[in-house]
């Protein structure tokens, strides 16, 4: 029994090892040390040399136990809070990385169309959107709360932003904030997050130049679109904004022909006499639908 045993330090490192995730945060430790310390056991085996409590010092303490031997090293594309776990057996993509460092941030723009296979752009930056800072900590209070139910106990924030750099995985980073975010949908077999197929082409119609342009994104609907239309009317009639119903309405309607319910509600957003446009970047163009009074400036 005594050879089995193992202390508490080597039952964080297996616990890491055996989750097998490429990179760690000080707020994903914690919390694993946290639940450790109160189960006491590794695989049904007591374990030894249990701290009396677990706060950050402790688990700053063992942190630096586990890089003493190189179990973890620090991710030099992170300006700090973010540890390599040297024994996984996945090196981890930068959306990956970037998804599993941020709890928030989710693929998205041309990075979730090409993705989806939506385009045949190969966007080198990788481009993620997370939530503006307050709706951020309040997702973070949330989050808190349901992993670390006795908080109160413990000082400062632990679950902080991460400090991005210009390039993950050698990959340049684009972060777009954002004071709507979406709720993201999970990729199977990984820990990334990704604008879902509807909500995808919904963004091509609030930021088309984060999407390629316009003349891009209309070639994107054009040829891809028709598969989606439930998932793509799903994503944008919830939407408080009009305008990008009166986009998705001309597109749909007049490019495609596609007819359906949702557009006779979306069409009562169209005001005569305002200049709303087709593509937000460019300028106003005399061609008009008279249906959905956009100026077709593309």
């Amino acid at each position: 029994m005594g050879r089995d045993t193992v202390n508490f330090t080597d039952g964080i490192e297996q616990t890491i090892n055996n989750n097998d995730l490429p990179v760690i945060t000080f707020y994903d430790f914690f919390v694993l040390g946290y639940y450790l310390l109160q189960k006491k056991t590794l695989n049904g085996e007591p374990l030894k040399r249990l701290p009396h409590d677990w706060d950050q010092t402790r688990a700053k303490n063992a942190l630096r136990r586990l890089e003493n031997r190189k179990a973890i090293v620090i991710d030099s594309d992170f300006r700090s809070g973010v540890w390599r776990v040297t024994q996984s057996t996945r090196a981890g993509s930068a959306e990956e990385v970037a998804c599993i460092a941020d709890p928030f941030a989710y693929v998205s723009h041309l990075s979730a169309m090409q993705r989806y296979g939506l385009t045949d752009r190969s966007p080198q930056a990788l481009h993620l959107t997370t939530p503006k800072k307050p709706l951020w900590n309040t997702l973070r209070n949330k989050r808190l709360h349901e992993d670390l139910p006795d908080i109160n106990q413990i000082e400062a924030p632990l679950l902080n932003r991460p400090g991005f750099k210009d390039t993950l995985r050698r990959r340049p980073i684009v972060v777009h904030i954002s004071s709507h975010p979406w709720t993201p949908a999970p990729v199977s077999g990984e820990e990334t997050r990704i604008t879902s197929i509807g909500q995808t082409f919904a963004d091509m119609l609030i930021e088309p130049k984060l999407c390629g342009g316009m003349r891009h994104v209309l070639d994107v609907w054009e040829n891809e679109a028709d598969q989606w239309v439930p998932e793509i009317i799903a994503a944008i009639d919830p939407l408080d904004s009009k305008i990008v119903k009166i986009r998705a309405g001309y597109i749909l309607s007049e490019v495609m022909d596609i007819d359906d319910p949702a557009l006779y509600s979306w069409e009562l957003f169209a005001q005569r006499g305002g200049s709303r446009k087709l593509d937000p970047d460019a300028k106003y163009a005399s061609k008009f639908s008279e249906r959905w009074m956009i100026s077709i400036n593309v």
